[in-house]
């Protein structure tokens, strides 16, 4: 017997069926996460986005246009998701993890120096901060381009907008970001 379908399992889910959920969730939360959490930029506020975005899977799926795909409809969900957590001040300072202090089992060779990954941390924040500037669309965008290396059709339907619109956002986040990071750059 086959698995069924993500649309046979949001006809079961809009007709009342709850065990339609837990097959969606597996299939499609880490893919969801990986996009809240490029888009957020903290796990918890990322699991909450993704949480809620079953959530309001599960309470409106019978809203969902049947002659759309699940996967776009769920993705634009995630993204709202995560805009709502940015926009009510959730998103708080990212902290700094220390450095591990567990001893490598591996060879020398195998972990990046202390300075290497302090240097690394540092750029990682500073992405993180030149993204949370972008404004909400073109972050959305940005993350589903360049994180979850989505296609532009995707996107488009992913966030119900143009290809053009698309485009254009695209174009304007990444001028921002190269404007943002030249400092970085060795």
């Amino acid at each position: 017997m086959t698995e069924p379908s993500d649309r046979e399992l949001m006809l079961r889910l809009a007709a009342g069926d709850r065990e339609a959920l837990a097959p969606l969730m597996e299939r499609h939360q880490a893919r969801l996460y990986r996009i809240a959490l490029g888009y957020l930029r903290r796990p918890d506020d990322a699991l909450d986005a993704v949480q809620e975005t079953f959530v309001k899977a599960f309470v409106h799926a019978g809203r969902w246009d049947r002659g759309s795909e699940v996967v776009p409809w769920l993705t634009r969900i995630a993204v709202n998701q995560a805009i709502d957590g940015y926009r009510r001040g959730r998103r708080r300072r990212q902290s700094e993890e220390p450095l591990d202090q567990t001893p490598s089992l591996g060879t020398a060779g195998d972990d990046p120096s202390p300075e290497r990954r302090v240097m690394g941390r540092e750029i990682s924040e500073k992405v993180g901060a030149a993204l949370r500037g972008l404004p909400e669309r073109q972050r959305a965008v940005f993350v589903l381009r360049h994180y979850q290396e989505l296609s532009l059709e995707e996107i488009a339907q992913a966030l119900d907008m143009s290809l053009g619109t698309v485009k254009s956002s695209l174009h304007r986040a990444v001028h921002r970001m190269r404007e943002r990071l030249q400092a970085v750059r060795p």
